[in-house]
């Protein structure tokens, strides 16, 4: 073979091995656009599906869409203080006062209202009568006591109302804080209610007991059981002349009473 016919052969092996590179290269870039079409009518359906309005529009029916909804039914449109369906109770119409039960002057502490004794029954009604009186303002104070921790929890709840009325639909952080705040809110609340209650039945039972005690003593005065003054002449005449005076005696004549009636 001459040198001719080597180069014009050795020339068309190259141009063939050109064109069929070209075809191959063709074939690629065609399978590739097909393959990235799909893709992108899939990410176009998931788009689609997801959502993709803004804050303030709506979803229609997509992901994003029915979140948002969702989200919009937890806020308040609005909060007015003053809508009847959602404002505190009224404010009593007596203003009560700490440690003063009454307005008129009177002074009716344990002082005043227990005669004191020195020993004997008369002694131990004195001390009962002074529980009794202490017991009596120290229910009176703490209910006025938790009367003004309701209304600071009742200005809370109404400034977190305020929040939530202002917080828009997508901030679902926001959202989620005001919702854990009310609740926090709510359970203290509970709790303060029960331990008013569970106090106010104390202070009640207490004085129950106290009471029922100074009617034992002063029927066992009565029954001629026990010693008013200390000395001698215990019993019925002790009681008139010792300190608890006639107020005991009422008491005993009243327990004595009252048992003969059962």
């Amino acid at each position: 073979m001459n040198p001719l016919t080597l180069h014009l052969t050795t020339r068309h092996i190259a141009i063939a091995f050109l064109v069929v590179g070209m075809g191959a290269a063709s074939i690629a870039h065609a399978q590739w656009r097909v393959v990235d079409n799909a893709a992108n009518t899939k990410l176009q359906d998931m788009n689609g599906r997801i959502g993709t309005t803004s804050a303030n529009g709506t979803g229609n029916g997509t992901v994003n869409g029915n979140l948002r909804e969702l989200y919009q039914q937890q806020v308040f449109e609005s909060f007015n203080g003053n809508n009847d369906d959602s404002k505190a109770a009224p404010e009593p119409e007596e203003k009560l006062q700490h440690a003063q039960p009454t307005r008129s002057g009177v002074n009716m502490n344990a002082d005043n209202r227990c005669k004191q004794a020195s020993s004997g029954i008369a002694q131990q009604q004195y001390q009962l009568c002074r529980e009794i009186v202490d017991t009596e303002l120290a229910k009176y104070n703490y209910s006025l006591k938790m009367y003004e921790v309701t209304t600071q929890r009742q200005r809370y709840l109404d400034d977190l109302k305020r929040q939530r009325g202002g917080i828009r639909s997508h901030e679902v952080g926001k959202l989620q804080d005001n919702t854990n705040r009310i609740l926090l809110l709510m359970s203290q609340m509970e709790i303060d209610r029960q331990q008013q209650q569970t106090y106010m039945d104390a202070y009640i039972a207490r004085i129950g007991y106290l009471q029922e005690a100074s009617k034992t003593l002063s029927q066992q005065a009565l029954d001629g059981k026990g010693n008013a003054s200390g000395g001698p002449g215990g019993g019925l005449g002790g009681i008139i002349g010792g300190a608890v005076g006639i107020g005991t005696l009422k008491i005993a004549l009243d327990a004595a009473q009252s048992r003969r009636r059962n």
